[in-house]
């Protein structure tokens, strides 16, 4: 979702809209992953909610672990100017769902998004049985 992002911001600025990603990380551990995976960082705003005080207010904590780890759902606001909620999607899917991704980009009326399912990762590697 991050590669997508960050190749799709220039259409979220055109619409006069903006993206800010909040997550439990710190601002180091975010900053370290966008250098290690784009060797760049990422151009949208970051929140640090180490706290899980955002998380708590919102209802963005599972109950269960995520199988690749946490407690946070990824979610989906978009607000207007006054910050009224327009539309909220708990959890958001879009990492993982063309549909939900491009959404994104209809609820906005920008042109659509190109979304990359592997988010610039490497593919997984099989294991070979000996």
């Amino acid at each position: 979702m991050a590669a997508s992002l960050k190749h799709d911001y220039a259409k979220i600025l055109e619409v006069a809209a903006d993206l800010v990603m909040i997550s439990p990380d710190s601002l180091e551990e975010h900053r370290k992953y966008a250098l290690t995976l784009f060797r760049e960082e990422l151009p949208y705003r970051y929140v640090s909610d180490s706290n899980l005080e955002v998380a708590r207010r919102y209802g963005l904590i599972r109950k269960k672990e995520h199988p690749h780890g946490g407690f946070y759902y990824r979610s989906l606001w978009i607000l207007n100017r006054d910050a009224i909620v327009l539309h909220k999607s708990v959890p958001w899917e879009g990492n993982s769902s063309v549909e939900e991704y491009q959404r994104l980009f209809k609820l906005i009326d920008s042109e659509p998004g190109e979304w990359r399912p592997m988010c610039g990762l490497r593919q997984p590697q099989k294991l070979h049985a000996s």
